[in-house]
Parts: structure tokens; C-alpha cells; sequence
């Protein structure tokens, strides 16, 4: 079984997250898109953001209908930061069969250096990303720490 994950703030979900999604489980067969809205990620400030019972109730609406989509409360029930590498340490261990793909926009992407363990969650799972509005094209494998790039292969699907 291939999962999406689809995470951040989500606030609000809007069209460009669904429409992304939709997209992004087209292009790589994947068999769910699980959308968590983080509880408070630590790059942003949670005076410019709904409460995140509100942003689940907002998740929970906007993926309705779509049987491809499903969501989880597991940041928020985390409490605390949210930290994606923990996210997908515990999805790997509610799902071990599951092969993983971690999907994110291109200017979280360029700043992976800054997260929680990102050696170690660049290594738990495949990464999906995708790119946004206003964001200068440049090398994925250019924004990868000097480190790390030699792990990767990229794929460009578009």
C-alpha cells in the first residue's frame, strides 16, 4: 500500500491543497493521501493561526466524499511542536507494510535543513515535492544539504 502524507498547517485547507493532493496521488499511484494538520509547527507563529481543532474540522469537511482521502489527529493529539520526522515514525508503525511518500511544497523543501532530524527523516521515507506559486525554479539536489545530496535520485514527472 502507497501513502501521501500530507501535512502543515492547513490553515485554511483550500482548493490548491485538494487540487495538489488529487494530483500528486494521480501521478504516483497512491492508494490514500492522509492529511494531518499539525498542531504547532515550529516554523510559524500560532498567533496567525485557527485554533487546530479548528483546522481538523476544516480537514475533515474539505476532504469529504473523496474516498482517496483521509486525515488523522495524531499531531495535534501529540500535542506540543509538531515535527514531521515524528509523524512518520508513527504512520510507519500504524502501517509497517505501508510504503510512505512525504509530500511538501518546494519552499519547505529548500529550508529541510532547519527541521527536526532531517537527516533521519529524509531517510525514513520517499519525498513528493511540489512546487508553488512564486518560487524560483532551482535544483532540488542544489537545496539539499551539502551533506546529504548524494543520497538522492530525482525524478522530474513535469
Amino acid at each position: 500500500m502507497k501513502i501521501g502524507i500530507f501535512g502543515g498547517t492547513l490553515n485554511p485547507i483550500h482548493f490548491g491543497h485538494l487540487r495538489t493532493a488529487e494530483e500528486v496521488r494521480e501521478a504516483f499511484s497512491l492508494d490514500k493521501v492522509l492529511f494531518v494538520p499539525s498542531a504547532f509547527p515550529p516554523h510559524k507563529r500560532k498567533e496567525d493561526m485557527e485554533t487546530p481543532y479548528e483546522r481538523i474540522e476544516m480537514t475533515r469537511i474539505a476532504i469529504e466524499g473523496n474516498p482517496y482521502f483521509d486525515f488523522s489527529d495524531m499531531e495535534v493529539k501529540r500535542g506540543g511542536f509538531s515535527y514531521s520526522v515524528d509523524t512518520v515514525d508513527e504512520v510507519t508503525k500504524r502501517l509497517p507494510e505501508a510504503e510512505i511518500y512525504f509530500i511538501l511544497g518546494v519552499d519547505a523543501f529548500f529550508e529541510i535543513d532547519s527541521w527536526k532530524e532531517y537527516r533521519r527523516f529524509l531517510s525514513l521515507c520517499n519525498f513528493i515535492i511540489v512546487t508553488r506559486p512564486g518560487y524560483e525554479k532551482k535544483s532540488l539536489g542544489e537545496s539539499l544539504p551539502l551533506e546529504v545530496r548524494s543520497d538522492f535520485c530525482y525524478d522530474n514527472l513535469y
